[in-house]
């Protein structure tokens, strides 16, 4: 008989890194061409999405991290950096003043409430449309 030498736990890491591989665990996201995901260095799991831009100063965001937490579809607002920091989608430097997007406040205050994308990683994803009159 033979025993299986992988510890339970490093296995259950090992899934959750390998991410889903169903495919209907993704049935319900949006369109594709909107959609782009980026790991930064600093949590190796994470996964951040551009969902939609909603207006020229909030978008929708998706945000997976197996080891925090998971919004399937988060407000974030445009604003001015108050803090250096590094862009959650690129992975890029963020300085105190740059064009970031964060995740809106509530009462409650998101598990990823410090996080930011700078606003130039979006439009390089997504270019906002501006309206020709």
């Amino acid at each position: 008989m033979l025993v299986s030498q992988v510890d339970p736990w490093v296995q259950t890491i090992r899934l959750l890194s390998s991410g889903s591989r169903c495919a209907d665990a993704r049935a319900d996201t949006t369109p594709v061409a909107k959609h782009r995901t980026s790991s930064i260095s600093r949590s190796p799991h994470l996964k951040v999405s551009l969902i939609e831009r909603t207006t020229s100063l909030t978008v929708t965001i998706a945000w997976w991290d197996p080891t925090s937490c998971f919004y399937g579809a988060q407000i974030w607002r445009v604003a001015s950096a108050k803090v250096s920091g590094i862009c959650a989608l690129s992975g890029q430097r963020i300085r105190r003043g740059d064009r970031i997007f964060h995740p809106q406040r509530s009462k409650a205050a998101p598990v990823n409430a410090r996080a930011m994308i700078l606003e130039s990683a979006l439009n390089a994803i997504e270019p906002l449309q501006t309206s020709r009159v």
